[in-house]
């Protein structure tokens, strides 16, 4: 981490999902629990005087985010709103960025009180009470002085316990599969699930033109407050919330004009220029002209013993966790495609703003990982060309992607995901905070051809390939899981030509997990 320049050593940071900012001529740090331990700590002490420099200087991190000057009522759509309220206006009744939660709660429940809960959150955040529109061209978000969330109660209580649990796997997905209208906040919905007295599930879904997995931990977290207070005698005590989406709105805005805005665009055309369009997988279906949003998931649990290859491999080439997985799915997409030049995505959080950290909207913005590599590469070496490009990636992240898909134009008439259509997804571990055992709430959707999701829990390393229905049938899917066992056990020779190794083997390396007991019944 030593070599790491500034910038790069502030990149890695947030990938680890630790924002620094300087107030007062001070650094203030924000990081999940047990996210510094005491090398990192030591490490931004030995840093401190170049990271004031830096941040005082740098135009990327220390514009001071304040409140908008004045409320017109037409507040601009960031870059990532414009984004996706254009794939709902081309694809009316896409529900593919619906994001939906459900808990279990082994308790009574207040209905009284959780509708004024839900209530006051909605009281709180504008962004919660915004709708989307456009006119003559120009996108615009609109916040209503007032707006309501009505909390649906149904009651299934009355059935059998095996037939209780089905209804509300169903009705889950069902209501999951519903769309939003993006006109008319607010776009969140809540549903309570009576299972008995002493037994309810919670769900609710989001739409993420106005909230990102963060926002719904933190909405969360005061809905429990608010609850609680409601309930009780304590105060909610809820943190100053005096600056709102609406106020990043206006000035990241402004910030899209900026120089250094158009330094990096500059770099990804230089980066990306030449680039094939479409990586081609081996797939069932021929791709359709106009590909819907459904699709499925089969999960899978990685072995320790095959992930400490991997973890000595990536400390010996200084590459974090996320970007060894991203060398790794960018050498099965080449064993399994025989393309040699692809990119793959990934979302980065552009929540660098310390005042973000706790509001609600969508702070996501997605990375283009260009991977070119060779049957004569070793996988050391491709490890090693995916960690520089991550590293220039995190160095020009703040373009948001949609400005750079216009940048770029690319063909747009085959209806498939431009510059990538293959994503990666990981979350680091962290000790979670929720008090709620969350429910499976998988709605069926898949927002690209192929996404690889990983999740870091402990030792242990979980994951999913979503696919897109259109195009792959679970058949196609197991037989890459099988062939990704394969390339994880590549990492143990690292110093062979990937040429070497043949991906005709079984997937018994990896085993397709059934639900876990407490996700399967209720």
């Amino acid at each position: 981490m030593d070599k790491l320049t500034t910038s790069q050593f502030l990149s890695s940071l947030q990938k680890r999902q630790i924002s620094i900012g300087v107030k007062d001529g001070r650094l203030q740090i924000n990081a999940p629990a047990g996210a510094i331990d005491s090398q990192l700590h030591a490490e931004l002490l030995r840093r401190k005087p170049e990271l004031l420099a830096f941040l005082k200087a740098s135009t990327s991190f220390y514009q001071p985010l304040t409140p908008r000057e004045t409320d017109s009522g037409r507040i601009p759509q960031t870059p990532a709103q414009q984004g996706l309220w254009l794939v709902n206006h081309h694809d009316p009744g896409n529900v593919a960025y619906n994001i939906p939660e459900a808990f279990l709660i082994e308790t009574e429940i207040d209905r009284v009180a959780i509708q004024n809960s839900i209530n006051q959150l909605l009281a709180r955040h504008q962004i919660l009470r915004t709708g989307f529109f456009e006119e003559d061209g120009d996108l615009f978000q609109s916040i209503s002085e007032e707006a309501e969330a009505d909390v649906e109660f149904i009651d299934l209580s009355s059935f059998p316990e095996h037939e209780r649990d089905q209804r509300l796997r169903d009705m889950i997905g069902e209501q999951a599969r519903k769309p939003f209208d993006l006109k008319r906040p607010p776009l969140l919905r809540v549903v309570l699930f009576q299972l008995h007295q002493q037994k309810h599930a919670l769900y609710w879904c989001i739409h993420h033109i106005v909230a990102d997995r963060k926002s719904l931990d933190v909405l969360l977290e005061e809905l429990i407050a608010l609850y609680q207070a409601a309930t009780g005698s304590e105060p909610a005590n809820l943190p100053d919330n005096s600056l709102q989406y609406a106020d990043y709105a206006v000035w990241s805005t402004k910030r899209m004009n900026s120089e250094a805005i158009e330094k990096q665009i500059r770099y990804w055309k230089r980066k990306l220029t030449g680039t094939p369009p479409f990586l081609e997988l081996p797939h069932t279906h021929p791709y359709p002209k106009r590909r819907t949003s459904w699709g499925a998931a089969l999960p899978f649990a990685i072995p320790d013993s095959l992930r400490k290859s991997l973890d000595q491999l990536g400390l010996e080439e200084r590459a974090t966790p996320f970007i060894t997985f991203l060398a790794t799915l960018a050498l099965l997409l080449h064993l399994s495609s025989g393309a040699e030049d692809f990119c793959i995505g990934s979302p980065i959080t552009n929540r660098t703003d310390m005042v973000t950290e706790r509001m609600i909207g969508p702070f996501v913005n997605m990375l283009a990982f260009r991977c070119q590599l060779t049957p004569e590469h070793t996988f050391r070496e491709i490890l090693r060309r995916i960690r520089d490009t991550a590293i220039e990636a995190y160095d020009n992240s703040e373009v948001p992607f949609q400005k750079l898909v216009r940048a770029l134009k690319p063909d747009r008439r085959s209806g498939r995901s431009p510059i990538f259509q293959v994503m990666l997804g990981f979350e680091s571990y962290q000790p979670t905070t929720r008090v709620l055992r969350q429910i499976n709430t998988n709605p069926g959707t898949a927002r690209y051809d192929l996404t690889l999701n990983l999740i870091e829990n402990g030792r242990e390393i979980t994951g999913s390939f979503e696919y897109c229905t259109d195009i792959f049938d679970e058949s196609d899917i197991k037989n890459l899981i099988g062939k990704f066992a394969i390339v994880l056990k590549i990492a143990e020779q690292p110093d062979r030509p990937i040429s070497s190794f043949q991906l005709d083997g079984p997937y018994s390396k990896i085993t397709i997990d059934e639900p876990k007991a407490e996700s399967a019944k209720y």
